[in-house]
């Protein structure tokens, strides 16, 4: 159905026949017999030269085939990556039509009540800014598995559904269908699985694990969240920093293409001596 992403045209595509598939962004009306649109996908825009009887408005999902030329001298956008080319020549199939959005997609929207951004949050999911934050999101979540495994840990995904156990807040229960009176417990954490597994002789463990706890909502809680979960036999507490430590090392790298220094250590002593409290910001 497409040939190319919109985000990965360049001057050496130049000739090259081309299908994209994409939402429209801006349309500028450029004469009596043509119009510029801005064609997004998950990976970047590019500017399309259609006929000005093209019924495309923004946000419409379309089909682009035309050619791909150099931009005329003096309009190339250096802000994009494919700023040098655009695609001319073009015929446009309308894929799905779509109503004016309620609030712009792109970074305008950061301005907009929140409460209407979550109301149309795949309208929201659209804009660059969040399509970023998924992409450091998986990219940190790799990181972390392949630092993980480099370091003989195994990754296990233990069960979301299980007996009540008392840990630091409230569960969230789930009633059971088969046993009137009985419930399951989300995890607040895979504590108890993880015990389970080192006496199993599983010896190094890890998940990036879905914990729920039902607390009062702040800044730093939430109903949901994920972390890394891990587990080691036979281990220091030197051991378990080392390799906690790499993990966030790698995840660091991971998203700035640039290793940090390693994690500095300082006992909980010094820190309440210089600080005053024991979770110090050290940046």
């Amino acid at each position: 159905m497409r040939t190319h992403m919109c985000g990965e045209l360049r001057p050496g595509d130049i000739g090259s026949r081309v299908s994209l598939c994409g939402w429209v962004g801006r349309r500028r009306e450029h004469g009596e017999h043509l119009a510029f649109v801005d064609l997004r996908d998950h990976t970047g825009i590019i500017q399309c030269v259609v006929d000005t009887g093209a019924d495309v408005r923004s946000e419409y999902v379309v089909r682009i085939t035309g050619i791909v030329r150099a931009r005329p001298e003096g309009t190339a956008n250096d802000a994009l990556p494919t700023g040098a080319v655009e695609v001319g020549e073009c015929t446009v199939e309308v894929l799905n039509v779509a109503e004016p959005p309620p609030f712009p997609v792109d970074a305008r929207a950061d301005d907009v009540d929140e409460a209407i951004r979550l109301k149309h949050r795949y309208i929201d999911i659209r804009r660059e800014r969040m399509q970023r934050n998924l992409r450091v999101r998986a990219a940190v979540n790799s990181a972390i598995r392949r630092e993980m495994e480099k370091n003989g840990f195994l990754e296990v995904e233990t069960p979301f559904l299980m007996p009540s156990t008392p840990e630091g807040a409230r569960e969230f229960l789930v009633p059971s269908r088969k046993e009137p009176g009985s419930f399951f417990a989300l995890p607040q954490s895979p504590q108890l699985w993880k015990q389970l597994l080192m006496v199993s002789g599983v010896d190094r463990y890890y998940q990036i694990a879905r914990c729920l706890r039902d607390e009062d909502l702040r800044a730093d809680r939430q109903y949901e969240f994920m972390q890394l979960d891990a587990e080691m036999s036979f281990v220091s507490q030197d051991d378990v920093l080392d390799y906690i430590g790499r993990a966030v090392v790698a995840a660091a790298e991971a998203v700035t293409g640039q290793r940090p220094p390693e994690i500095e250590r300082i006992t909980w002593r010094e820190s309440m001596e210089r600080f005053g409290i024991d979770k110090p910001d050290l940046r």
